[in-house]
C-alpha cells in the first residue's frame, strides 16, 4: 500500500468515526431545535390516532373539541379543518364520495380530487412512535 492510499484511508475512516460519535448528539440537538421552533411559533402537536387505527380512507376526529378530517390516500396522510370557513358550521362527510359539505351555505369539497368551493385549512401531519400527530396553533385549540 502506498503512503498516499494509506493517508486517504485514514482520513475516510477518521471521518466515519467522528460522524458515528457525534451523530446521536446532533440528532438530539435537532429535536431540541424543532421543539423550540414549535414553541416560538405557537404550534402544538396533538395525538390524532395510531397508524393502523383508520379503517376508512376518510374519517372525522375531534381533537381538543375541534373537528379534524383525516384522509388516507396512496399511503399519505392529510388533515383538514372540519369547520366551514364561510359560515363556521360543522362539515358533513360523505365517505362514499370522499367529500365534505356544509349544509348551511351548500358549499362542498372533494378530498380525493381537491376540487370544490370550500377552501379548508390543512394541518401538518407527522408520524412519531407509531402515532399520527396533527399540528395546530395554540390559539385555535384553547378551551
Amino acid at each position: 500500500m502506498k503512503r498516499l492510499d494509506f493517508i486517504r484511508e485514514m482520513q475516510s475512516s477518521l471521518f466515519k468515526t467522528v460522524r458515528s460519535v457525534y451523530e446521536p448528539f446532533l440528532a438530539e440537538d435537532v429535536e431540541k431545535l424543532e421543539r423550540a421552533a414549535d414553541k416560538a411559533l405557537g404550534l402544538q402537536w396533538h395525538h390524532a390516532c395510531t397508524s393502523g387505527e383508520l379503517s376508512s380512507p376518510i374519517e372525522q376526529k375531534f381533537i381538543n373539541g375541534k373537528p379534524v378530517i383525516l384522509i388516507k390516500s396512496e399511503g399519505n396522510m392529510r388533515a383538514f379543518s372540519g369547520i366551514c370557513p364561510a359560515c363556521s358550521n360543522l362539515l358533513i362527510l360523505s365517505t362514499l364520495y370522499s367529500s365534505g359539505k356544509c349544509v348551511i351555505c351548500e358549499k362542498d369539497y372533494n378530498f380525493l380530487t381537491g376540487e370544490g368551493s370550500l377552501y379548508l385549512e390543512e394541518y401538518p401531519v407527522r408520524e412519531q412512535d407509531g402515532s399520527l400527530q396533527i399540528c395546530c396553533k395554540r390559539i385555535l385549540l384553547k378551551k
